[in-house]
């Protein structure tokens, strides 16, 4: 493996309160942050900030309630659903050490990436929005419907597989084994191969197919071409021949049937 390849996660198994406690605050601010930008109409300023038109106010929050119509209360639920995932997985899953530092850019990141949708789906060009629907309304529009269910199956089969992962790694007569059962049994990195699917179906959802591919290519180029192999390698590394023989098992990497 290139020695310029970059491992973005610390291998380090420890447990530290400071960066957990950064993050989880750091992710729940930012539900709560993708929430204003379409209710108090800051995502829409910002789009008209720079010259383009953005989508009228009314098709955004109720005059009446304040609250936001459908198709935008979907968007600020991806983003919460993004947050509510990541804190759960801090909670429950991580082993590696997490510093302050790391936990910073992390959430940066994924507040980033999730106001980039936000404000796209404000923006008349690029915004999915269907109207002032009810919710049952909704269910009309198919790709919308799509994009949600890949959203949410994704997110639910990052969550399990990582789960399983853990689940194993807690039974003592586990040790110093490789895991490679469960939802893992289908490709040997399907977290991050549900992870790039989520991120693009919520990016397709806000801002439609440009930007779903997009993201989709940006991701699974990372991945391909950095983070796996960086993984592969340190898991050989870890267990050899064993490692060796699971990658023999199962071809694929990230996504089932794909890659």
């Amino acid at each position: 493996m290139p020695s310029k390849l970059r491992d973005n996660v610390s291998r380090v198994k420890k447990f530290n309160p400071l960066g957990i406690l950064t993050f989880i605050g750091l992710r729940a601010a930012d539900s709560l942050f993708q929430y204003a930008l379409l209710q108090r109409g800051w995502a829409s300023s910002l789009v008209e900030l720079v010259g383009a038109t953005a989508v009228n106010r009314n098709l955004i929050v109720h005059d009446s309630t304040g609250q936001l119509h459908p198709y935008y209360a979907i968007i600020s639920f991806m983003a919460l659903g993004s947050s509510v995932k990541q804190i759960l997985n801090a909670l429950l899953v991580l082993e590696q050490e997490m510093s302050p530092s790391s936990a910073i850019v992390i959430a940066l990141f994924n507040t980033v990436c999730n106001s980039l949708n936000t404000i796209l789906s404000v923006w008349v060009i690029t915004a999915q929005a269907p109207g002032r629907l009810s919710f049952s309304g909704i269910l009309q529009y198919r790709l919308l419907l799509a994009g949600v269910g890949f959203y949410m199956g994704g997110i639910l089969v990052e969550a399990t597989s990582e789960l399983q992962r853990r689940s194993f790694k807690k039974d003592p007569t586990n040790k110093g084994k490789p895991y490679a059962g469960g939802l893992f049994s289908a490709a040997r990195h399907i977290n991050y191969g549900a992870y790039t699917i989520w991120r693009a179906a919520y990016a397709f959802t806000s801002g439609g197919w440009p930007w779903g591919i997009a993201v989709f290519s940006f991701i699974f180029y990372d991945f391909a071409t950095r983070g796996v192999p960086v993984l592969d390698r340190y898991l050989l590394d870890r267990y050899g021949e064993q490692w060796q023989a699971i990658k023999d098992r199962v071809p694929y990497r990230l996504i089932p049937g794909i890659y």
